[in-house]
């Protein structure tokens, strides 16, 4: 039977799963939508003529750029030809000052696929669209219509002189199709990569020791399988950190010790000379009596001036004379006197 600390320990390893996992969830749905999740958007609205490939979710451009989504797409019982679909749109609120009220819209085509997404073209207004405003449709123009037959008579003429080239084998594309030398370049090349690839990983190649043999699983197991025994006998209370997760008494121990610091601190507050100035004052009386004794000594003439020091100094030279006199010629200092 698990006991209490092994089954708290589960708890909170799964309480810390949990939590690892709405975090990493939050992150995926932040990614998924683009970090625009929380930001404050609008409904503009929008008829157009032909819905085909567009639906919920499409993206919504202003001159290339996103700022929002097509919220729903419906039919909107008009009979006018231009206004049988009616489009919503969800814009970014930060986006509305950005559209003009005399931009339009078309559907444009994404990429080659076919997918579908509202192109919104920038006007020239001073004045911009607002929550729930609308957004003018144009539809596209009919190929035949717009096409300029000069260029495209030119854009013939362009397809038909790189036909004419490669036919003759003038381009690279050419010589690849009527001659055989960039095939069998590209064999050489192939060739090379193949026999620089096999010389990499061979077996004797560090990068080959990796692909062909365990060493790597091995500095990788190694130290998991030591750090798991080192994690299972600390659960099992062995070694210093397993008894002091397993047993409380060192815990009592360390408690104990901060008790008695703690009565220490006390019974230093309750010292005399923390609890009353009466020392402080007497040791502050002290020093100004110490004080007074220095100025006392300072004042003393014979420290105030130099002329008691420079009359010492003349006996004292007087004395040095007399020294050197008496030791040069001792004779001169014996008086006789005869009577």
């Amino acid at each position: 039977m698990p006991t209490a600390r092994q089954v708290s320990w589960a708890k909170f390893r799964v309480a810390m799963a949990v939590v690892a996992s709405l975090a990493i969830f939050a992150v995926v749905v932040y990614l998924l939508t683009g970090g625009t999740l929380f930001t404050p958007k609008s409904t503009v609205f929008a008829y157009i003529a032909d819905a085909t490939a567009l639906s919920s979710g499409s993206p919504v451009r202003v001159n290339g750029v996103d700022v929002g989504r097509v919220q729903k797409v419906a039919l909107s019982g008009s009979n006018d030809p231009n206004r049988v679909i009616l489009l919503a749109m969800e814009i970014d609120e930060e986006h509305l000052p950005d559209i003009p009220v005399d931009s339009y819209l078309q559907v444009s085509t994404d990429n080659v696929v076919g997918d579908k997404f509202v192109d919104i073209t920038r006007g020239r207004s001073t004045v911009t669209i607002r929550r729930n405003g609308e957004i003018a449709f144009k539809p596209q123009p009919e190929l035949l219509k717009a096409l300029d037959l000069t260029q495209f008579e030119q854009q013939v003429r362009t397809v038909e002189a790189t036909l004419d080239d490669i036919e003759q084998g003038r381009s690279e594309f050419g010589k690849f199709v009527l001659h055989d030398d960039v095939y069998n370049n590209l064999l050489r090349y192939v060739s090379d990569f193949q026999r620089d690839l096999r010389a990499t990983v061979g077996a004797t190649t560090p990068l080959g020791s990796l692909i062909y043999t365990d060493r790597l699983y091995r500095q990788i197991q190694e130290p998991m399988i030591s750090l798991d025994a080192r994690l299972a006998s600390i659960q099992a209370g062995q070694g210093q950190l397993g008894r002091l997760l397993r047993d409380d008494a060192q815990y009592a121990e360390l408690r104990d010790k901060i008790a008695g610091l703690r009565k220490t601190v006390a019974s230093l507050q309750s010292n005399q000379f923390l609890q009353s100035d009466e020392q402080y004052a007497g040791w502050n009386r002290t020093l100004a009596s110490f004080i007074r004794n220095v100025d006392d000594i300072e004042v003393n003439p014979l420290l105030g001036t130099s002329a008691e020091y420079e009359n010492w100094t003349g006996v004292a030279s007087q004395m040095r004379d007399l020294l050197a006199d008496f030791r040069k010629d001792p004779r001169k200092f014996l008086r006789i006197k005869l009577y």
